[in-house]
């Protein structure tokens, strides 16, 4: 392989500690060009401001943003389409709001003839950017094709679009590398017939362990006594933490989230003297938050783990690794086979934050040295450059 392009909603300076970001810096180690293409940013996002949907950000990714990384280049580039809100699929047809996503000022053929010319593979995330999957196939007829889902579309409840395009992308790749056992039974659930039709392999998500494993600097909301983390990208259970900074008022709890809650709980938040909201950190300083808490909490929505089959993510392999006493709720109950707390009720994961205060360390039943992404990245590059015909 001479160049890959990743098809991915993020962009490379997130720096992100896992998923397609470690894939490209592999790559680009063994000295493979690469292409990191930000999608979707739409027009409409310009008038945002957020650290991925802002007019200067998706200006200076228009023209693209060349980084030496290993013994190669990347180029990180988007281009803006007239991508609508989710919610105007109310009034409008899936068809149309596929259509309208790919439409953009400029021409997508001329545009992937300029940037994605010498690709050997592209690389799919579950995410809008598989809607230009047949053009790519049409365009370069010899690229391989392959998808790596980390979080599958088609969960229950899941918009008809997404479902739709979803199927019909592993169903037209040359390869799909699938994160889990859960996201694999869920796609035998859904697609008719998978294991005939579907041409899969299994490859987990990785951990950078040694990071940690080291010393930090410890961050100075953290310096309070009993702290309880989340640090994540899906949404919480606010209420819950809410009501657990009420009963437990010696410990304090910490929320480490990029996406924006609603005014009316970031009020809330600001209100409570042992609850704390941090609008995101960057990825490189995660190891410091996760090392110098007292206990990891992943505190997720009321039924969220019944439609998003996400298996054991990466965030439960960082306590794992900082050897941290962790309380989930409602997630996989397939996290206390590996001996992490999960809950169902305010009630107990409440009264399992005050037994995890007390512990200094903890150990945990789960093979670590499987999920190191130097294992994972070198298996997922030997996949793209095998022969699936």
């Amino acid at each position: 392989m001479k160049k890959i392009t990743f098809l991915t909603g993020h962009s490379w300076k997130s720096n992100r500690l896992g998923g397609f970001h470690q894939f490209a810096r592999a790559a680009c180690e063994l000295g493979i060009e690469v292409v990191f293409f930000s999608f979707p940013r739409p027009y409409y996002s310009f008038f945002m401001h957020q650290e991925l949907y802002n007019r200067k950000s998706i200006r200076a990714l228009s023209k693209g943003i060349s980084y030496a990384v290993g013994s190669s280049t990347l180029l990180n580039i988007t281009l803006p389409t007239f991508k609508l809100p989710n919610k105007a699929n109310k009034f409008l047809s899936d068809e149309m709001m596929n259509r309208l996503e790919r439409l953009s000022l400029r021409s997508f053929r001329k545009f992937a003839r300029t940037y994605f010319s010498g690709t050997d593979v592209f690389v799919f995330e579950s995410s809008d950017g598989m809607i230009f999957l047949d053009e790519l196939k049409s365009l370069f007829p010899d690229a391989k094709m392959v998808y790596r889902p980390s979080d599958p579309l088609m969960y229950d409840g899941a918009l008809s679009r997404y479902v739709k395009n979803e199927m019909h992308t592993m169903m037209s790749v040359d390869m799909n590398i699938i994160v889990n056992n859960e996201g694999l039974e869920l796609y035998r659930r859904k697609i008719p017939d998978f294991d005939e039709k579907v041409r899969y392999e299994l490859l987990s998500n990785g951990v950078d362990i040694s990071s940690y494993e080291k010393k930090y600097d410890c961050p100075e909301l953290l310096k309070k006594p009993n702290t309880i983390l989340y640090v994540g990208a899906w949404e919480v259970e606010w209420n819950l933490l809410f009501h657990a900074a009420a009963v437990l008022p010696d410990c304090n709890f910490v929320v480490v989230l990029p996406n924006y809650p609603s005014s009316d709980i970031q009020k809330k938040a600001a209100e409570t003297e042992n609850l704390f909201y941090v609008p995101g950190s960057p990825p490189e300083e995660v190891p410091a938050w996760i090392t110098n808490c007292a206990v990891v909490m992943v505190p997720y929505v009321t039924g969220f783990y019944e439609n998003r089959p996400l298996g054991i993510t990466a965030k439960y392999y960082q306590a794992m690794a900082a050897k941290k006493p962790i309380v989930a709720y409602s997630d996989t109950p397939k996290l206390s086979e590996v001996g992490v707390c999960v809950t169902y009720s305010y009630d107990d994961f409440i009264s399992e934050v005050k037994k995890a205060v007390g512990k200094k360390e903890c150990s945990y039943e789960f093979n670590l040295a499987d999920r190191k992404w130097e294992t994972i990245t070198a298996r997922f590059l030997e996949i793209l450059g095998e022969n699936h015909d």
